[in-house]
């Protein structure tokens, strides 16, 4: 496995600007192909270019993909496009890939970090910027998009949240989740996209995203 075709390069926290992790490790085994090279509509790119400039588009400054087990092809795909953090646990679960992650984003002096799933293409950049307007006014530790008492991606982390994470034992981001919401200090942000819920984990899911996609284009034809 070759993982020195993209450099690793530290975000350099330029202030008020807003870093993106996108996770991207997974097997993909339930819908058999590399999720983040599923062609997305209308355009037909690989996803993980697609979720790339829908999270420039939205406000992030700098964006990372955390790769794991299809790297090489997922790194070729992406190029210089943005930062390629190899996390070489990512059979452990996607606690390592979220820390190799947020390490990269507050390597530097960044407040934010905006963290979103490569098999959750369909969110809007007027989406992220709400999520980015919320984060600015707000004393939470992390913000997320819900849709009724259901709460999606992408989740924005506050590096003050960071230790948390990044020393957290078996129960996780979840874990840490609670413990924070428990205190006042999870932000729930009610958005009409809907897409912040829907993954693409499946065949099946992936097809009705797809069509679901081509709709929305049509309407706005």
């Amino acid at each position: 496995m070759d993982r020195t075709r993209t450099p690793y390069a530290p975000f350099d926290g330029t202030m008020g600007l807003v870093p993106a992790v996108i996770l991207a490790a997974g097997q993909s085994l339930r819908m058999g192909r590399v999720k983040a090279l599923l062609p997305w509509p209308p355009h037909g790119r690989p996803c993980v270019i697609h979720v790339i400039e829908q999270l420039r588009d939205g406000g992030a400054s700098a964006v990372a993909v955390v790769t794991g087990a299809h790297h090489d092809a997922i790194a070729a795909v992406v190029g210089d496009r943005a930062t390629v953090v190899f996390n070489a646990s990512h059979d452990a679960g996607q606690l390592g890939s979220l820390q190799a992650g947020l390490s990269w984003a507050f390597a530097g002096s960044a407040e934010w970090a905006i963290v979103t799933l490569v098999d959750v293409p369909g969110v809007a950049p007027t989406t992220i910027e709400m999520l980015l307007q919320a984060a600015a006014s707000t004393t939470a530790l992390i913000v997320r998009p819900t849709i009724g008492a259901e709460h999606g991606h992408p989740v924005l982390w506050h590096r003050n949240a960071w230790p948390l994470l990044r020393d957290a034992g078996d129960g996780g981001a979840r874990q840490v989740v609670r413990g924070l919401a428990a205190r006042g200090q999870v932000l729930d942000v009610p958005v009409d996209d809907d897409s912040v819920l829907r993954d693409i984990d499946t065949p099946a899911q992936y097809q009705a995203q797809v069509e679901s996609q081509k709709s929305k284009v049509r309407s706005q034809k």
